[in-house]
């Protein structure tokens, strides 16, 4: 016995000065341009959000880009630039946007151009919401349900926002009609990070989005949500040319919201 205590500590002391520390050299990347582009058929300034994105060890992963010149263009070819409100946040005069009508963004930052378009799709509007209630074992699950009227014969492509209480869930919900094109679709808005509970007051915006901005979100989706292994990239997006992160997205939008009981 007096010998096995021994050898015990002798290969804890072994053991204790054999231990390396790892010092894991994160390596930090260089800011990318980043533009988040939307119109709606609201009649509201519309607005452009760019940012620079930092590496994972800056304070400020998101930092706002104040130097840019930002330009809206109509399918008339007119031009009209938008103002800076807040810092990386520029914004139009109020309109809405049309459907069928192609809308160019042009964006100049420190000598660089970036150019996008997108054309806004047919509206296709929220038909009812309804909420579902799954109980396994003493636990409720609530799910919340979209009800709407594909347009047959169309390519259709829909994105979906669920928030909670004023706070929008990390989930993102896309679909296209591939299965159901014509049909009363019920969307189920399946989402873990905010359980819902009775008070809870519940907003849903639909989007009637095109095929590559569905692209994007689609693919950011599976990176997100958790549905791949594979190592995290850059959506695709619909920019012409130079390719800064984000979006030019021109799309129709309409909000329904309910209290949960």
């Amino acid at each position: 016995m007096k010998y096995r205590l021994i050898f015990l500590m002798l290969f804890s002391l072994i053991w204790v000065a054999c231990k390396n520390v790892i010092d894991l050299n994160l390596r930090s990347t260089e800011p990318q341009l980043v533009i988040e582009g939307n119109i709606t058929d609201e009649t509201v300034p519309q607005r452009i959000i760019i940012t620079r994105s930092a590496s994972l060890d800056s304070p400020n992963r998101y930092a706002p880009v104040t130097n840019a010149a930002v330009k809206l263009i109509n399918a008339k070819g007119q031009e009209f630039s938008l103002i800076q409100r807040t810092p990386g946040a520029y914004y139009s005069t109020s309109f809405a946007g049309r459907y069928n009508q192609t809308y160019q963004l042009r964006v100049q930052v420190d000598g660089k151009t970036y150019l996008a378009a997108a054309t806004m799709p047919p509206k296709v509007p929220i038909d009812s919401i309804a909420l579902s209630v799954q109980t396994f074992g003493t636990t409720a699950e609530k799910t919340i349900i979209i009800f709407y009227q594909d347009t047959p014969n169309l390519a259709n492509y829909y994105r979906f926002i669920l928030s909670v209480n004023g706070t929008q869930v990390k989930r993102i919900f896309t679909r296209d009609d591939q299965f159901n094109d014509g049909h009363l679709v019920q969307a189920y808005l399946y989402q873990d990070d905010i359980k819902l509970k009775s008070g809870d007051r519940v907003d849903i915006e639909m989007q009637c989005i095109e095929q590559d901005i569905y692209t994007y979100w689609y693919t950011f989706s599976l990176q997100s949500n958790g549905f791949t292994t594979a190592t995290p990239t850059n959506p695709p997006n619909n920019f012409i040319g130079s390719k800064p992160l984000g979006y030019f997205s021109v799309h129709t939008t309409e909000h329904r919201n309910i209290i949960i009981p």
